[in-house]
């Protein structure tokens, strides 16, 4: 339910700054310091997609910060704006049904709605897709599953870990080139 709450377009943008504040607050605390260039990385699973998408204003506004966006299996409804996100990652599979049911359920994520913050950010190309076929949303072959091998012998776990350590890389690898750290 409370996807649907941070969903709902009454309580969303009261919903999206909460959330922002906690983890740039949370952030600090951990001695993140706003403006030095270091990225910031939301990792999220099936509804935390909704909440990290929601929380990009929020972060860029506390801590001047680059974001990148990782979802797998990302339930969310399109609406929050990802302008202020350097890329979003959807990490995907075709037998993931909860995934798809958000896509038809949520109709910023239909592409006939072109206004819709997902929808910009795809045309803008600031969303790459990854396939990870034959994962499924829950179950012993979903993309954190232990027990379920691929062909290659590593587990859907292995897969997905290794994906989005390599993909925080060659982010960092490609912000570092563009403007070195101090």
């Amino acid at each position: 339910m409370q996807i649907f709450v941070a969903a709902d377009r009454r309580y969303r943008p009261l919903y999206n700054r909460a959330v922002g504040s906690q983890i740039a607050t949370q952030l600090r605390l951990a001695g993140y310091r706003p403006g030095s260039g270091v990225p910031v990385v939301l990792l999220s699973y099936s509804g935390g997609a909704q909440v990290a998408t929601g929380a990009v204003d929020e972060l860029r506004e506390r801590l001047d910060c680059p974001l990148l966006l990782i979802m797998f299996g990302g339930f969310h409804n399109g609406a929050n704006d990802l302008t202020r996100a350097e890329h979003v990652h959807r990490l995907t599979s075709s037998a993931d049904r909860i995934e798809r049911v958000g896509t038809w359920m949520f109709p910023q994520r239909w592409p006939l709605f072109r206004g819709s913050g997902w929808n910009r950010a795809v045309r803008a190309g600031n969303v790459t897709v990854h396939r990870f076929d034959p994962a499924t949303h829950v179950g012993p072959r979903s993309y954190i599953s232990r027990s379920t091998l691929l062909p290659d012998g590593r587990t859907h776990l292995a897969r997905t870990a290794n994906t989005v350590v390599e993909l925080i890389r060659a982010h960092c690898r490609s912000q570092a080139a563009e403007r070195p750290l101090p």
